[in-house]
């Protein structure tokens, strides 16, 4: 069997739900006449399996323990050292954590602090494991969330993110951000108070494409949950900064896509946010007729095509408006 074969199997063993279907699956290949329904299975065959569950529950948890314990190593912080193994204890977390039980036992064992100090290390390959795992932990867990924000976390993200050596820690960085922020009101409230969309601004100028990607939907998600994050976006020229990506002929593809999403979104929510879209010295009108004749037609760029569409009629009926003020 391949490795990616395996790596599927061990993961549908790590609920007893995924444990029995497994063994059906297994037993209905080995006997097609036989019954391949749960309902079906002898009560010592379910019960050998509920044991066999119970034994890996345990072994799992001592594995994230272990892990754990490598993870506040002094080689976490030391520039020289070989953190091979923090890294695999990095990876061996990432495998289970995406099960809520066994996340929040990585959180009752201290998981979280240690992944801060990985946030520090010296070591590229600590910092983008630790970012990958706060946005694995948190995104959609409240009580993780909370846990997580209590130790202070946006801010070093958000250094992580602008000013990383590392391409990948700062992409990584922005994920654990977004799992932090997005529909939870107090990860907003500390996000904006560090700062946050000035951070964002900068993401969206680096040149990164999943950095530009990034950074618009969190924009996005922001403003269209809280009408008064209007008045800041604009104020910090948001509107230009999107503009000016478009009318850059080396920016790439998706980035455009996602760029004249967020600005459609802006646009159509917000009356001065279409004023300001409508700025002459901005040229979008003619910035997006031009790039409408390169997607056109072209199932690739139908997404971005449709935004190109819509975006260019709401504009005709801005200018309507101020026709007949």
């Amino acid at each position: 069997m391949s490795d990616s074969g395996n790596n599927q199997d061990s993961r549908r063993l790590r609920n007893m739900q995924g444990l029995l279907n497994f063994c059906t699956e297994i037993t209905a290949r080995e006997d097609t006449t036989g019954p391949t329904q749960l309902s079906g299975m002898d009560p010592e065959r379910r019960a050998f399996l509920e044991e066999a569950l119970s034994g890996m529950t345990m072994n799992v948890a001592k594995l994230l323990a272990e892990a754990v314990k490598k993870l506040y190593s002094e080689a976490v912080t030391m520039p020289e050292e070989d953190v091979s193994e923090q890294e695999d204890a990095i990876q061996q977390i990432e495998e289970h954590v995406d099960d809520l039980n066994y996340a929040m036992d990585f959180y009752k064992m201290g998981g979280f602090p240690a992944l801060l100090r990985c946030l520090d290390s010296p070591h590229a390959c600590l910092r983008v494991g630790a970012a990958g795992l706060i946005g694995d932990i948190c995104q959609n867990n409240l009580v993780c969330q909370e846990s997580m924000l209590s130790l202070n976390v946006i801010p070093p993200l958000l250094e992580m993110m602008d000013t990383d050596t590392d391409k990948q820690a700062r992409i990584k960085a922005l994920y654990a951000i977004s799992c932090l922020v997005r529909d939870f009101p107090k990860g907003e409230e500390s996000f904006l108070k560090a700062d946050g969309l000035s951070y964002l601004m900068r993401s969206m100028q680096s040149g990164i494409e999943k950095l530009i990607v990034k950074s618009t939907f969190l924009l996005n998600n922001l403003v269209r949950n809280n009408e008064s994050y209007i008045d800041t976006v604009l104020s910090m020229g948001y509107i230009e900064q999107l503009s000016i990506i478009l009318g850059n002929e080396d920016t790439d593809n998706i980035s455009r896509e996602h760029c004249t999403a967020a600005l459609y979104g802006l646009a159509s929510s917000y009356p001065q946010a279409l004023q300001e879209a409508l700025r002459p010295e901005l040229n979008l009108p003619q910035l997006l007729r031009s790039r409408l004749n390169i997607v056109s037609g072209k199932e690739e760029f139908q997404e971005e095509e449709n935004h190109i569409h819509d975006l260019l009629n709401l504009f005709q009926q801005g200018d309507d408006d101020d026709e007949h003020r």
